[in-house]
């Protein structure tokens, strides 16, 4: 078998029962919305489950990633196995992926079926070609989230463990700086005109707001774009490489915990 094929099969078994948990806490979230909806005579109400639920999935990759570097640090299978360390990491990125898609798939379907079928009399009326460019744009800034979110915890996580001479109270306080020191910077770098300038300098326009608005008893959303600069995710992306590649390099040193 392919080494990388064993790690993907070994991450999906150890991550099935809590992707199995997260997706049936979110058809019944949606199952919900949607009941509760139907009972109130309200179909705008399938909205603020929508919302909540996508809020919700900014957790899930990096809560997935805790738990697997978990159950990987209670066998302690990293202090032995030949693969590079980029591999092992890639390996829970790939699953989570995968996952992530997957419940991204159920939320848009959910969207879909809101705005066209079940409150198609209450949300403002847009084109499925619209729609369909708002779903790949929103979910895409969904998973980049998600991982980047991931990312941070992976390379946290490795630097802590890293440091397994030192006492906790110390390795603490050197992630929680680390996280500081680098919000810091960053708030501090946007605070320069050039620089906002820069990043605000290309944007392209998306459906990704919604108002609900009440009349003659009946709620109903109003759609609204919003301006979306592409520079920063660029930057994320370089970041989020260059974060797992130092994740890797600690854990080749054979992160111990």
């Amino acid at each position: 078998m392919n080494p990388m094929k064993g790690l993907l099969i070994k991450d999906y078994r150890i991550s099935r029962q809590s992707f199995l948990i997260w997706a049936g806490v979110l058809v019944l979230a949606l199952a919900g919305g949607i009941g509760l909806s139907v009972y109130t005579s309200q179909p705008a109400g399938t909205l603020p489950v929508l919302v909540l639920t996508g809020f919700a999935h900014f957790a899930f990759a990096p809560v997935l990633m805790l738990t697997l570097l978990n159950l990987e640090a209670k066998t302690q299978l990293w202090l032995y196995t030949p693969r590079r360390g980029i591999e092992l990491i890639l390996s829970k990125y790939g699953v989570i992926f995968c996952y992530q898609l997957v419940l991204q798939v159920l939320l848009s379907i959910f969207a879909a079926y809101s705005l066209f079928l079940f409150g198609r009399e209450v949300y403002e009326p847009i084109g499925f070609r619209l729609f369909l460019e708002a779903a790949v744009v929103l979910n895409a800034l969904l998973l980049v989230v998600g991982l980047y979110l991931a990312t941070w915890l992976t390379f946290l996580w490795t630097v802590f463990h890293s440091l397994k001479n030192l006492v906790k109270t110390v390795r603490w306080f050197i992630v929680i700086g680390i996280v500081i020191v680098y919000n810091t910077i960053e708030s501090y770098l946007l605070t320069l005109g050039p620089i906002r300038n820069f990043i605000t300098k290309f944007n392209f326009n998306v459906i990704s707001e919604a108002a609900l608005s009440y009349k003659d008893e009946q709620w109903s959303v109003i759609l609204d774009s919003t301006a979306i600069p592409v520079i920063p995710l660029f930057y994320y992306a370089l970041l989020i490489i260059i974060l797992i590649t130092a994740a890797a390099k600690l854990l080749e040193r054979k992160v111990e915990v």
